[in-house]
């Protein structure tokens, strides 16, 4: 029955306008509220923070599916609806049900904290992320405090001892707290191994007596925090550090979050287009510069937070222009941008306002051996498809695009569409 709930609910989600959706998606989490008392015995872990919270879902996840009966929320749904959705695609003998939990304005979290009542909370940072909302770290950091201030004194809080403004919250918390980092004084210990393209990212992980080597199939060296994060949380529910490694080892990365594409024609696409923080923008670009590669190209889209500051996106773009063989500009702020980066850029930087023009400067530069960044937000720039376009014709060139979902993924890729 359960199943047949949720197919007809992917059904509406699929057909119906969002105005029909206003209709249902409001009886459905009360339903949902209903439901979350008869899963007396389903652990519930929310996992939070600025940034890495899809990919610490996802692997917390793999990690004690190993052992346990475990559902989890999809891809990046993190709002009060989505949290709903995951509720009643668990059943009464779910072991573990693993939320990720999102804010995009102030006062987001009581309301999913009231649905969810969840037992572990994980906490992965606090940056800049959504500042624009919030106008504050500070402000972002209390609204997330409600994850940790709503575990039962039974709970766990798994926070970052890398990051201040995370620990600060375990003084607000009554529930038991791992911590883990890669400060000494950490619960759960890493250093990284490897971290340089071409190859993955190796941690060692410390636990007490115990230390395990782990092989990810991760890139950027910022993801040992994620895989630090995962290994605590799984391994204080009952998973060994052995077993958390095994799982964690065979994770591919999430799409459109430093996710590979490799086209017939032997380039390497490096695909960080989900979303753009402008601190994000900055390590992307760091790694690309370390990287081992015939030529690199970046290209960059638009940046969801903190574009607003000129002189971070000025830096980040020379960095680009210093890291790599070519930069493009690809966007609506491209046209205006590219002659007031002219000084640092020179015939390096290239502006494209449309992606399918931008596409068709990449498919004809490209070749064997070269490595490509994606960088951008999908919702604004779809950058996907200048991937896709290396090894298909690419029908969907819109310019606008009110669908959140990434390209490889959205029921419209097939249909022929002009900016």
């Amino acid at each position: 029955m359960a199943a047949t709930l949720s197919d007809l609910i992917d059904l509406l989600e699929r057909r119906v306008k969002p105005a029909v959706k206003s209709l249902y998606r409001g009886p459905l989490i009360s339903t949902a509220a209903v439901w979350r008392r008869v899963l007396s015995r389903t652990c519930f872990i929310g996992i939070t923070g600025s940034a890495g919270k899809s990919t610490t879902k996802e692997l917390v996840h793999a990690a004690l599916a190993t052992r346990y009966r475990c559902t989890r929320s999809s891809d990046s749904n993190n709002q009060l609806y989505d949290i709903a959705r995951s509720l009643l695609s668990s059943m009464p003998w779910t072991q573990f049900c693993v939320q990720e939990i999102g804010a995009s304005k102030p006062g987001t979290f009581a309301p999913m904290m009231a649905v969810l009542r969840p037992q572990v909370g994980v906490v992965t940072n606090i940056g800049t992320d959504h500042v624009g909302a919030f106008h504050t770290q500070a402000a972002v950091a209390a609204e997330k405090l409600n994850l940790i201030t709503s575990l039962p004194a039974e709970g766990m809080a798994v926070l970052n001892a890398d990051d201040p403004m995370v620990m600060a919250m375990a003084a607000h918390c009554r529930a038991r707290i791992v911590t883990y980092g890669m400060q000494n004084d950490a619960q759960f210990r890493a250093e990284t191994v490897t971290d340089r393209w071409p190859s993955r990212l190796a941690v060692r992980v410390h636990h007490g007596k115990e230390t395990v080597l782990i092989q990810t199939q991760l890139l950027p060296p910022y993801q040992a925090s994620n895989v630090l994060a995962a290994v605590a949380t799984a391994c204080s529910l009952g998973i060994s550090l052995e077993q958390a490694a095994r799982a964690i080892s065979r994770h591919e990365p999430m799409l459109g979050r430093m996710s590979l594409y490799t086209s017939r024609r032997g380039v390497t696409v490096i695909r960080d287009d989900w979303k753009a923080p402008d601190w994000s923008l900055l390590k992307a670009v760091q790694y690309v510069a370390d990287a081992q590669a015939a030529r690199k190209v970046i290209v960059i889209g638009t940046i969801s937070d903190g574009a607003g500051r000129r002189h971070l996106y000025r830096n980040a773009v020379a960095a680009a222009v210093a890291a790599a063989d070519r930069v493009l500009l690809v966007g609506s702020r491209a046209a205006g941008a590219a002659p007031r980066l002219g000084d640092i850029g020179g015939e390096k930087l290239l502006s494209f306002v449309l992606a399918r023009d931008a596409s068709r400067w990449l498919v004809d530069f490209v070749r064997e051996g070269d490595l490509v960044l994606l960088k951008g937000s999908n919702n604004a720039d779809h950058l996907a498809r200048l991937a896709l376009a290396l090894d298909q014709e690419v029908l969907c060139w819109r310019a606008q695009c009110p669908r959140k979902v990434i390209c490889d993924r959205c029921r419209l890729s097939g249909v022929p569409a002009v900016p």
